[in-house]
């Protein structure tokens, strides 16, 4: 393989950003890309380039909200790849889970006490014991039913736990995508990552208290 930007990468560079930012595009359209961007990326090297400088930002800021809200708990991370997050989050115990294999062989922190890797699906995957904070990021795209992954995992929660959320912000699909889990679960608290042209929404949520709107 050449080490051409992925597909949709290029897509989201200069001015097709403004674009994408407008265009209402149905997110099930855009998931088409974007299993193409990540079977393609999984064949190169799982991801490794989320390594770059570009998104250390965002893996700083998912990071810190997690250590707000779950400090030394058990962090979930669904879609983890290659445990990227796991690298310099303090924790109790830390279980990522993500459905390919090579990604996982080239996590770091495998090995370290606390720490496990698995092969599941985010779709279905059910841990052993209640997470205190379950991190999505930059995975939802990828899921045929986002919104119900969501709320499926934030009832799983340890109480008081809380749902830690990842999106791209400058595209149209992805910030509809964020007002509807905000619809549907309490948002606790919410930062916005900006990096060149891109910025990401890092948002926190929690299940909504019976009988709340």
């Amino acid at each position: 393989m050449t080490d051409q930007p992925a597909l949709v990468q290029r897509l989201l560079g200069g001015a097709a950003v403004s674009v994408l930012n407008l265009v209402p595009v149905p997110l099930a359209l855009a998931r088409v890309l974007m299993l193409v961007e990540n079977a393609v990326e999984n064949e190169r090297g799982g991801w490794g380039r989320l390594r770059d400088a570009a998104e250390a930002d965002r893996y700083r800021a998912v990071r810190a909200a997690v250590e707000r809200h779950a400090p030394d708990g058990f962090v979930l991370d669904v879609g983890c790849s290659q445990g990227i997050l796991q690298e310099g989050l303090t924790y109790n115990r830390y279980v990522g889970v993500d459905r390919y294999t090579p990604a996982l062989r080239q996590a770091r922190g495998a090995g370290t006490p606390g720490t496990t890797f698995l092969a599941a699906d985010a779709s279905t995957f059910v841990p052993d014991e209640a997470p205190d904070a379950v991190v999505l990021n930059e995975v939802l795209y990828y899921l045929p039913r986002p919104v119900q992954v969501v709320e499926r995992y934030a009832r799983l929660l340890a109480p008081g736990g809380v749902v830690v959320v990842s999106c791209y912000a400058r595209t149209w699909p992805t910030r509809h995508l964020l007002r509807r889990l905000r619809r549907r679960l309490e948002l606790v608290e919410s930062v916005e990552v900006v990096a060149g042209p891109h910025a990401w929404e890092v948002a926190v949520l929690r299940p909504r208290a019976p009988g709340s709107r």
